[in-house]
Parts: C-alpha cells; sequence; structure tokens
C-alpha cells in the first residue's frame, strides 16, 4: 500500500511539474503563442486519451460528463470575461505560477 501511495503522490506532482512546464513554454513564445498553445492543447489531449483508455466503461463515461461540465463552465466563464488579448492573459498566468513555484521552492510560500 505504501508503494501505491507514493506512486500516486508521484504521478501527481509529475503531472501538476508537466502542466506548469507546459504552460510556461506556451507564454515564453510570444510570437508564436498560438501555435505553443495548440501544441500544449495537443499533447494534453494525448496524455488524457492515453489514461482514458486504461479505464473500465462506467468511469469512462463519468469521465466524459465530468468533462462536458467543465467545458461548459469554462466556456460560460469565458464568454463573460473580455479575452481581447488571450496572449496577454497567458503571459500573466504563467508569471503568477512561475512566481507561486518560485516562492514554494524557497519555503516563502503561504503556510
Amino acid at each position: 500500500m505504501r508503494e501505491l501511495i507514493s506512486s500516486l503522490m508521484r504521478f501527481s506532482a509529475a503531472v501538476t511539474m508537466f502542466s506548469l512546464e507546459q504552460v510556461q513554454n506556451a507564454a515564453a513564445a510570444p510570437t508564436d503563442t498560438r501555435t505553443a498553445i495548440r501544441t500544449l492543447t495537443a499533447t494534453l489531449n494525448e496524455m488524457s486519451e492515453s489514461l482514458i483508455s486504461k479505464i473500465d466503461e462506467p468511469k469512462r463515461a463519468a469521465h466524459e460528463s465530468m468533462s462536458k461540465a467543465q467545458a461548459e463552465m469554462v466556456g460560460r466563464t469565458l464568454n463573460a470575461v473580455n479575452l481581447n488579448a488571450p496572449d496577454e492573459l497567458i503571459q500573466k498566468s504563467s508569471a503568477s505560477l512561475s512566481n507561486v513555484v518560485a516562492r514554494s521552492a524557497i519555503g516563502t510560500g503561504p503556510a
């Protein structure tokens, strides 16, 4: 059981760090941000499909339902927010995430 818990925690940390890195990579490419976003989206979708293929059918159906609800929520949120400058939003989000990671690394983050 200890090994399973350790593996789950390691996996969660790897996914989190990968996601942060990918968002930073997308934001660091200001001349071609749209291509970077498309590449990141494709990578995340491929990873998701790989994981989804390993779960049983009832859980796949639950995942599909959750994904649809999340997509609807994101759609409604983005419709309510003026995103005339999506590149700027991504850059600010990346900078904010970078600051959080930096603070966590040096131990000055919120307790």
